[in-house]
């Protein structure tokens, strides 16, 4: 978080050309950081950005299983799309509406929707599956 908002603030005033980020961690996961930054900052694309709700008491589906399984199916693409996912199919897919694709759930169905407008409904089990295939049509 400091590294966050140590050189956010200066990079988004166009200050500075270098970025740092120290973890207690594989370098790797450094640059990974980096990389989120500079995407959060819209200075950079890099791939996919992943959006989620917070949830609320609409939320019938377990939403974090679910966010980090669709964070793994995005990792190796580097088209910059916008990927959402959401915990209630009645507002999730309106207040994901700028997302290029997005998931969201029920009890015994997933939703899969573009533009905030639902285009298959599917069983719960195979929400992963189906998004994956919508994922590779679109690029």
């Amino acid at each position: 978080i400091k590294s966050c908002l140590g050189i956010g603030t200066l990079l988004v005033d166009g200050i500075g050309d270098t970025l740092r980020v120290s973890l207690t961690a594989d370098p790797v996961e450094e640059v990974r950081i980096a990389r989120h930054i500079l995407q959060a900052l819209k200075l950079r694309e890099f791939g996919p950005e992943l959006i989620s709700c917070p949830t609320c008491g609409r939320c019938t589906i377990d939403l974090v299983p679910l966010a980090r399984q669709v964070a793994e199916l995005l990792e190796g693409i580097r088209t910059p799309l916008k990927i959402a996912v959401m915990g209630c199919p009645v507002n999730g897919p309106g207040e994901a509406r700028e997302a290029d694709l997005g998931v969201t759930g029920s009890k015994e169905y997933g939703y899969i929707f573009r533009k905030g407008k639902i285009i298959k409904k599917v069983h719960r089990d195979n929400i992963i599956e189906v998004l994956k295939e919508e994922l590779n049509q679109l690029g």
